[in-house]
């Protein structure tokens, strides 16, 4: 992700998601944001015959292509059950990331007429497709790349179903072809989403479903090629003791963000609420039969809520759920997203980070409710939710002043910027060395005060334009605040 709109390059960007970063904190509370939502929601509505009753795109993949200065999206059309559900993957753009076209590409045959947006369809049903824009691979016919949930008829199978992880390639993520031998990853069903939004290097990480745990869980692996996958995955979420009983992890969507893995962790709540006991003998039941979640027979009577916490990684491997609430919270009684809150993979346009989000409203009673639950036909349709750059989380004072001590790291750059909301307050930033004392010329009482809402600020101090004189030296920041709001320091290399 490119957040540089001004002359310089960013070097080194820290954002305040977690402790990383800082040494010592006095005086401030650490912010989550809730991204504001697009009153014209749902922004990508089922319209479509063939997009049945889903339009959504928390696996898809949504950008803004800088040159052709158009939003892009592949999302699922129609939602499948069974494998007999010949789901699609759909194509849709726009000009502002709200209103959306549907071209008529004639590419895929439904009910007889190729007059539809449809770039990939299955037999067998395809469940949350997720493409990704590969740089890496040499090959031009597979710079796109995407994996669903879906199969081949096997007699050999106990339901007559080979299912599993699917991939298919395209040129342009127009013109589409199912790898031959699908799935090339058999069983782990239902989610599989492919870490961040493009390869430029390295190998490409998918975070999926996993079997055998009796209940939804998420584990990573890796391949080269996107066929060959390093099997079994690794488990790097379930559900804790933290959570509710009942509680299921449903998959994870992740980017880089200036050098943070920020992640979407799907998170299930089944409902009405189970006792520990109870939760404990289902998982072990869903062990000895196979089954995912509460048995088949309590689906009937039980519905669930699903939403995403924001989580946090330095390497993809580790994780931290670091904030326990809805990141995009689930909507009002009645609405199209009450229950459900699904965020894709974040992205910054303008200097707005934009979430694409799944939605869905209450189709199911909640059972032993004793209030009246307006229920509806919903459809799963696609919302748009938006942050200010490096919005995610922010450090803050009141009107008393607080500050906070970094870490030590070496200098190199020839500017520090800051992103704050002082519109009310201030900002001052001093340099201290090792051993965390002022630098002379940089301290608190020389630095001029930073104020108003800006994303890049650019600290200085009296009779001093830069800290370009630091460069190479290993130096920590202390920061005051005062009525403000500290959301990133950045180093950056004027050009």
């Amino acid at each position: 992700m490119d957040q540089s709109r001004t002359t310089g390059a960013v070097v080194r960007k820290e954002l305040f998601l977690d402790d990383r970063f800082v040494d010592k904190m006095s005086g401030l509370t650490r912010c989550f944001h809730e991204p504001v939502k697009c009153p014209q929601n749902p922004v990508i509505a089922v319209d479509r015959p063939w997009e049945g009753d889903a339009a959504f795109v928390d696996t898809g993949l949504v950008i803004y292509d800088e040159h052709e200065q158009l939003f892009k999206a592949w999302y699922q059309g129609g939602a499948c059950y069974a494998p007999e559900d010949g789901s699609n993957m759909c194509y849709a753009t726009s000009t502002d990331g709200i209103r959306w076209d549907k071209p008529s590409l004639g590419l895929v045959e439904f009910e007889g007429s190729k007059d539809n947006n449809i770039v990939l369809i299955a037999s067998c049903m395809m469940h949350d497709p997720a493409p990704i824009i590969d740089h890496k691979d040499p090959d031009p016919r597979r710079r796109f790349k995407a994996v669903w949930w879906g199969g081949r008829k096997d007699a050999s199978q106990k339901n007559g179903w080979l299912l599993g992880h699917c991939v298919g390639f395209s040129p342009d993520g127009i013109h589409w072809t199912d790898h031959p031998d699908n799935p090339v990853w058999p069983g782990d069903g239902e989610v599989a989403v492919p870490f961040g939004l493009e390869r430029r290097a390295g190998n490409f990480v998918m975070y999926s479903s996993v079997d055998g745990y009796g209940m939804r869980v998420t584990a990573r692996s890796e391949s080269d090629d996107f066929v060959h996958w390093d099997l079994p995955p690794k488990l790097v979420f379930q559900s804790d003791d933290e959570d509710p009983p009942g509680t299921e992890i449903l998959g994870l969507c992740g980017v880089d963000y200036a050098g943070t893995h920020i992640g979407m962790l799907m998170v299930a709540r089944n409902l009405p609420e189970f006792t520990k006991q109870e939760w404990q003998e289902i998982v072990e039941r869903n062990i000895r039969q196979g089954y995912l979640g509460p048995p088949i027979q309590l689906n009937a009577v039980r519905c669930r809520i699903t939403y995403t916490e924001m989580v946090t990684s330095r390497d993809g491997i580790e994780w931290q759920r670091i904030h326990r609430h809805p990141f995009i919270p689930l909507g009002p009684e009645g609405s199209w997203e009450e229950c459900i809150s699904l965020a894709g993979r974040p992205f910054v346009v303008n200097d707005r980070i934009c979430i694409y989000y799944t939605g869905q409203g209450r189709t199911t009673k909640t059972p032993g409710s004793k209030k009246t639950e307006k229920i509806a036909d919903w459809n799963v349709e696609t919302g748009l939710a938006t942050l200010r750059l490096d919005g995610f989380a922010s450090l803050e004072a009141g009107a008393s002043q607080g500050s906070v001590i970094t870490k030590s790291f070496e200098f190199e750059g020839t500017d520090l910027r800051v992103n704050v909301d002082a519109g009310k307050g201030s900002v001052r930033l001093e340099v201290l060395d090792k051993q965390g004392q002022p630098i002379p010329g940089f301290t608190r009482d020389q630095a001029n005060p930073i104020t108003g809402d800006q994303l890049r600020a650019t600290v200085t101090w009296e009779a001093r334009l830069g800290v370009s004189e630091l460069r190479g030296r290993r130096i920590k920041l202390r920061l005051f605040l005062q009525n403000a709001h500290l959301y990133s320091i950045s180093t950056v290399n004027q050009v």
